[in-house]
């Protein structure tokens, strides 16, 4: 049988054992599906092109749905550019080690043991943080290139995947009786901020940020610092009664002793100053963002209704906000199936 061998494609077998088929030509390499896989011909004969026109060969650096290809489409896009100047450059960062050594790769190729090897790699050639970004910017990724580049994708292979990194200090939710003591012993302006925590979900950055014109009777409009996403917020009806009779001092909902608005470290320490002062440590305002996703979590919203209300870009930081509180909603789902089962009558199992 004669062999025909195709110019420049060249084959290796990776560490799992799979052949992979790339289009070499003076030193690039474009991935490629295997000869015999839909979409083989189209791609060799647009690379075959690309070899005779110059110009092409070097817009064509990632093939079509590869992760770099994906990658250089978010760099340029408004999700990208609209995040605050300090997460760009640490996405950047990890962003171009991903187009470096995966982005030959075609996306929708990935799964959740590539991402935890690509994970773990990252964890050992950068930092642990560098690593768990990896993992939300690769979720935030696929999410891209299925709202705004149109690629029909399968499950998103990051989502469930654990983070790496371990923090000193894990800002826990307040449990309620102690949102009930620091209510009846605050002042009025710490227990103003408290509750435009619980009732919007929102970093201390943002909370100090918002203003009194950002609020039109039934929404609160805010800007994220971190991420730039804007989340418009509808008030529940405690926080609503409290914005209406609230004075306003300032352009800012919440202000200082002298009137004038607060920054984010001063907020910190005046809600710590009063735990303190209340024989408490171990809880930051910070802990309220998470009580605030806990409690929609417990209400029954999904992932997707409470992104809306806390600006979470990714389902993954969402279920780590809320992972406690949907253990807690399963728990008691599977206790009600289990004594409708005993009784021998239907019940609601979710009530």
């Amino acid at each position: 049988m004669t062999e025909v061998r195709l110019k420049y494609l060249h084959s290796f077998t990776d560490r799992h054992g799979h052949v992979r088929f790339y289009f070499r030509y003076r030193g690039n390499r474009w991935p490629l599906p295997a000869p015999h896989e839909e979409g083989f011909a189209t791609a060799y004969d647009a690379l075959l092109v690309n070899t005779a026109n110059p110009a092409a060969k070097q817009n064509a650096r990632f093939m079509p749905e590869t992760l770099g290809w994906t990658i250089e489409r978010f760099l340029a896009s408004q999700s990208f550019e609209s995040r605050a100047e300090a997460t760009k450059k640490n996405y950047r960062r990890v962003l171009d080690l991903l187009r470096e050594r995966y982005g030959a790769g075609r996306l929708r190729d990935l799964r959740p043991h590539h991402v935890k090897i690509i994970r773990n790699e990252i964890r050992d050639a950068s930092t642990t943080t560098g690593a768990d970004i990896a993992l939300g910017l690769i979720s935030t990724l696929w999410n891209f290139a299925e709202e705004e580049l149109g690629l029909q994708l399968d499950a998103n292979p990051a989502h469930g995947i654990r983070r790496v990194h371990k923090v000193a200090h894990e800002h826990e939710p307040w449990p309620q009786e102690l949102i009930d003591d620091f209510m009846s012993k605050a002042t009025p302006a710490l227990r103003w901020a408290v509750s435009l925590a619980l009732y919007t979900g929102q970093r201390r950055s943002d909370l100090v940020k918002m203003r009194w014109d950002q609020f039109d009777g039934e929404f609160i409009e805010v800007c994220q610092q971190k991420t730039g996403e804007l989340v418009s917020i509808p008030c529940h009806r405690v926080l609503r009664a409290q914005l209406v009779t609230m004075p306003r001092q300032a352009d800012t909902m919440l202000v200082g002793e002298r009137g004038t608005p607060l920054k984010p470290d001063s907020l910190t320490l005046n809600i710590k100053r009063m735990l303190r002062s209340m024989g408490v440590t171990g809880y930051s305002i910070h802990g309220l963002r998470k009580n605030a996703s806990k409690a929609l979590a417990e209400a029954g919203c999904g992932d997707r209704e409470i992104m809306a209300i806390t600006g979470h870009r990714t389902v993954q930081m969402v279920s780590h906000y809320t992972k406690r509180a949907n253990q807690r909603v399963l728990a008691r789902s599977a206790i009600a199936k289990l004594e409708a089962a005993e009784s021998g009558k239907p019940k609601n199992a979710t009530g």
